[in-house]
């Protein structure tokens, strides 16, 4: 004899479904981006070290030795065309643009002295956000949907380290990510995040300036150990 679902089950299931569904049509990856701001694309490479950022460094130059400053270039947006217009206003591009520069400025300052002027001594660290995908807000008030990942959001990158002068590459970064559903982080912080429009971006720049700001510290800690 089959055993029949409750009525609770039967709602249950309904929302579960309904939810999929939802997410499904919400969904939108941010992609891997090739927007020619970089100096050249060549020799990236995914580092582990990195959380799979694709990463250029440059074989011929002891960075460390070389340069004693770090000039930080207004952060820019060089949006892919897929992205629609309204997606993003120029007020919260503003504010995105600053937060990420705060978060390097705040990261950087700790280990190596920021400048505001080129110099033969100076690296120039150029980045741009190519890619963005805001929360899908109502689909994130349900803990289900932050579970499976619907309604995050996320954004590419691009960004590279040249010589101040010259315009040499010594490093380069690109990565796209969204941010993390409640699987991968769970926490109400995280949870919160997803509350707000842009919550979940400003989470991966954090992210991609403690990544680009750990490979500069590895580099100097390095040459001062003689490595």
């Amino acid at each position: 004899m089959k055993k029949r679902l409750s009525s609770h089950s039967k709602l249950l299931l309904i929302n579960v479904a309904f939810i999929f569904a939802l997410t499904g049509c919400a969904a939108k990856e941010v992609k891997l981006t090739e927007t020619g701001f970089l100096s050249s694309y060549s020799d990236l490479e995914p580092d582990m070290g990195s959380q799979g950022m694709y990463v250029y460094k440059n074989p011929n130059v002891n960075i460390a030795e070389r340069y004693s400053q770090i000039l930080i270039a207004p952060v820019q947006f060089k949006l892919d065309s897929a992205v629609k217009a309204d997606t993003i206003s120029d007020e919260d591009r503003d504010k995105l643009a600053d937060h990420f520069y705060q978060e390097l400025k705040a990261g950087l300052e700790k280990e190596h002295a920021i400048t505001d002027s080129p110099g033969a001594d100076v690296l120039l660290f150029r980045v741009a956000v190519t890619d963005i995908l805001p929360n899908t807000v109502w689909l994130n008030i349900h803990w289900l949907t932050t579970l499976i990942g619907g309604g995050i959001g996320g954004a590419s990158l691009e960004a590279e380290l040249v010589d101040s002068i010259t315009g040499e590459r010594m490093m380069s970064f690109v990565d796209a990510r969204r941010g993390k559903n409640i699987t991968q982080k769970l926490t109400v912080p995280n949870y919160a995040k997803g509350l707000t429009k842009w919550g979940h971006t400003k989470g991966v720049l954090k992210v991609w300036a403690e990544i680009i700001v750990e490979n500069l510290d590895q580099l100097k800690e390095r040459y001062e150990a003689g490595i």
